[in-house]
């Protein structure tokens, strides 16, 4: 069975791929969604201090699926997309079968992270006018002032990870990159994603229609396609 492993975007849970499950289990493909840490059912865990320790933290989790499985493909969607990114380099490194493929949503490419204009440092009121810009939070928590209290620390910490990143140079992965971006997405500029094809050999490019979560308006439509992409590796092989 093909496995699909999957990182959320900033501030966000596992639960953000949820309702992905049971298309996927229906498709024969078993969905794994690792948690980072201070959210979810981690939610009391400290967060952690860098991109690097925080896919160091996932390899950690999915060590088990690691080891066993060779049939199995990353998507990391927004910081999800650099968490994959670098959890891939650490396999690379180890004794683990290397991913199938990896793909890469509304995520700038590595030295191109600094190129964004949502920030950690700005304002609560700011930083509300933005996440309503890019969508992905449900209005009834945007306009929840105790849930927001709640939300906002996680994810400045999330932006200051990205805002910290460096990589000192260009490290290709073994294995297919397809990067996917959202036509209208306000943050992330199409340009700086097409920027991953310095990091595979075998890369691609898919451009939806929406903003930056353009999955969740017609999911069953974007799940059928990633099923197809999945399956395209395959043919590619």
């Amino acid at each position: 069975m093909k496995t699909l492993i999957c990182f959320p975007s900033s501030g966000s849970s596992s639960s953000l791929f949820a309702p992905w499950k049971l298309f996927f289990e229906q498709k024969n493909i078993a969905l794994i969604c690792p948690e980072y840490p201070a959210r979810g059912r981690r939610f009391n865990d400290p967060p952690t201090k860098s991109i690097d320790a925080l896919a160091q933290d996932m390899m950690h989790q999915l060590q088990d699926e690691l080891k066993n499985n060779e049939d199995y493909h990353l998507f990391g969607h927004s910081l999800g997309g650099i968490v994959a990114y670098e959890l891939a380099l650490k396999i690379q490194q180890s004794p683990y079968k290397a991913p199938k493929s990896i793909f890469i949503s509304s995520s700038h490419a590595p030295h191109k992270r600094e190129e964004t204009s949502l920030k950690s440092h700005l304002s609560d009121s700011e930083l509300i006018v933005a996440l309503k810009q890019i969508g992905g939070l449900k209005q009834e928590v945007l306009n929840h002032p105790e849930l927001m209290e709640l939300v906002l620390p996680i994810i400045r910490a999330d932006l200051a990870l990205n805002e910290h990143y460096q990589i000192s140079k260009k490290v290709p992965l073994s294995c297919p990159i397809t990067t996917i971006h959202g036509t209208d997405d306000p943050v992330v500029k199409l340009e700086y994603i097409k920027e991953w094809k310095h990091y595979s050999e075998d890369y691609q490019h898919i451009n939806w229609p929406g903003d930056h979560f353009y999955f969740q308006p017609d999911l069953e439509r974007f799940l059928t396609a990633l099923a197809t992409s999945l399956e395209a590796v395959y043919k590619r092989d």
